[in-house]
């Protein structure tokens, strides 16, 4: 992946902040759930709630929102800071190539690399990458976070997390044969069109309307089928990982329910294990999907050349 790690070295300052912020704003929210528990606890154990602790709890929820909003911005700027570079990079590389002794310009392939590669991976950047990212750092921060908190009961959690994981990781590899023909097939429709548009009057001159229009509605059709059968497949398996992703749950709420009721952890740290499980469950359930747009976020950019 030359062009990403061209992108992210041209926008490192960008990318360190990103990553701060999403490091702030995943401690700020595990703090703010940790002090949720202890008031549990306290609620639990009819024990005296001081002013100062409630202090603590509302300048947590306050932190928590604030990072949680800036992260959001950040993370949103960096995308937009890559999706520039990625389009004045491709421009110059155009303009590189049609200036000097090189003027030889493949139009049909600039246009489809616009069109398609250009715009998709722009859409990408700005829309999901660092989204991915912040849940994908996030689950592996709660993660560790739940191992101090309680091996045991992390481990529960973990175990068929790790199973769900694997089986996805499988499911995924079934996608990438389809995100290629997908993508191959778009290029050929793409590039019927444009030669029916740019050699349109020697078709008619040479009565050749009903071949072009044969050609495109072919080319259609082959990318309508794979399409079609890309989406489906990635909603089967983004269900399937989805029903999966609700046992670990169970088994957290079993497991967690006796160890409350045995005296081994407080009903309050159930509490931060509840809540902090859907970062890491998130992360499993949509794993298939991300696993797809990625692949095919990549292929596009094989497909652009900057400079």
């Amino acid at each position: 992946m030359p062009v990403l790690k061209i992108l992210l070295k041209r926008n490192r300052i960008w990318v360190f902040a990103a990553i701060l912020a999403a490091l702030v704003s995943n401690l700020s929210q595990m703090f703010y759930f940790v002090f949720v528990g202890k008031l549990v606890d306290k609620i639990a154990g009819r024990q005296t709630i001081e002013y100062s602790f409630i202090a603590i709890l509302a300048v947590f929820m306050i932190a928590n929102v604030v990072t949680v909003s800036l992260n959001h911005y950040i993370g949103h700027m960096t995308a937009e800071k890559m999706a520039h570079s990625l389009r004045m990079g491709y421009a110059r590389k155009l303009l590189k190539k049609t200036n000097g002794e090189n003027r030889s310009c493949d139009a049909g392939q600039i246009m489809s690399v616009v069109q398609n590669e250009l715009a998709q991976a722009d859409a990408y950047l700005g829309n999901t990458f660092f989204d991915i990212f912040s849940m994908t750092f996030s689950g592996i921060l709660v993660l560790v976070f739940l191992l101090f908190q309680n091996a045991l009961l992390t481990m529960t959690l973990l175990i068929p997390a790790i199973l769900i994981l694997v089986y996805v990781l499988i499911l995924s590899k079934r996608m990438t044969p389809l995100v290629s023909e997908t993508q191959n097939a778009k290029n050929r429709m793409n590039h019927a069109v444009y030669s029916t548009v740019h050699a349109f009057p020697a078709i008619r001159i040479f009565d050749g309307e009903k071949l072009a229009m044969h050609t495109f509605q072919r080319e259609t059709t082959d990318w309508v089928r794979s399409a079609t059968k890309l989406e489906r497949r990635s909603a089967l398996y983004n269900s399937l990982s989805g029903v999966l992703s609700g046992i670990p749950l169970l088994l957290l709420l079993l497991a967690g329910g006796y160890m409350v009721l045995d005296g081994h952890i407080m009903l309050g740290t159930l509490i931060v294990f509840l809540n902090l499980q859907k970062s890491l469950m998130g992360f499993i359930m949509n794993l298939p999907a991300w696993i797809g747009g990625f692949k095919i976020f990549t292929a596009n950019l094989t497909r652009i050349e900057i400079e």
